[in-house]
């Protein structure tokens, strides 16, 4: 029932203000997907990564590689408070767990939660945001009070790869609530995935059943980086 109501909703959403794209400005996707079809068949390979999660991840999943233009995107989400944005991101993500059926058997989803500091700062949080689209489009409960940031980190971008594990170390703290329950974590990028598995381990510890990581984006490791640099202009 609710599924109808939001589709007949979008529907109207669509009639009165046409979605338009976040990229190139042209006319986007009937009824309110702000991406025009050019522009989503730009984004870097749509074919997701899907891996066994290590402990305690049953499973984590990268819809997109982190290259132009998707990194255009979350930059302008995350960074800008281009709120569209996750509405793009979050469908696009729900999209890709749907075609392959991964959200079978999932209870909640909860975002990587913000440190209350860092959401004031910030005034949103940008996997909240992409979060809720993404349980939207695959008719799910996202819940974001199943799990807290009970400590406030340095942001891992720009940390050694030794550094980013501890640096999470007790980051993170689950609510009673989540014991007996199969639930999916959201995060924007994901790199080493020290993230969501810190996350995890805290819902594993607190009782959930399993968890899986969502993510939009897979960046790869700085030294992966340097050596694809390296091996460039060994090839020039």
């Amino acid at each position: 029932m609710r599924h109808r109501v939001d589709k007949h909703l979008d529907r109207l959403g669509g009639l009165l203000l046409p979605p338009r794209c976040v990229l190139c400005g042209s006319r986007g996707q009937f009824p309110c997907l702000d991406l025009c079809r050019a522009c989503e068949q730009s984004l870097p390979s749509a074919q997701p990564v899907i891996a066994d999660g290590p402990v305690p991840l049953q499973q984590s999943v990268a819809a997109f590689g982190y290259g132009h233009p998707v990194d255009h995107l979350v930059h302008a989400l995350k960074y800008r408070g281009h709120l569209a944005v996750a509405r793009v991101l979050g469908t696009l993500l729900g999209r890709c767990i749907d075609s392959f059926g991964l959200d079978r058997g999932i209870d909640a989803v909860i975002p990587v939660p913000l440190h209350p500091s860092r959401h004031a700062e910030r005034s949103f949080n940008q996997s909240a945001e992409i979060a809720r689209w993404a349980a939207r489009c695959l008719q799910c409960r996202v819940d974001p009070t199943l799990a807290i940031r009970c400590r406030d980190t340095r942001p891992q971008v720009g940390l050694p790869r030794e550094q980013r594990h501890g640096n999470l170390a007790g980051a993170f703290a689950a609510a009673p609530a989540v014991r007996g329950l199969r639930v999916a974590v959201v995060d924007d990028v994901t790199t080493t995935g020290n993230t969501v598995r810190e996350l995890g381990q805290a819902l594993r510890d607190a009782g959930a059943l399993s968890v899986a990581a969502w993510c939009v984006c897979r960046a790869p490791l700085p030294e992966q980086v340097d050596l694809a640099r390296d091996s460039e202009v060994e090839q020039a």
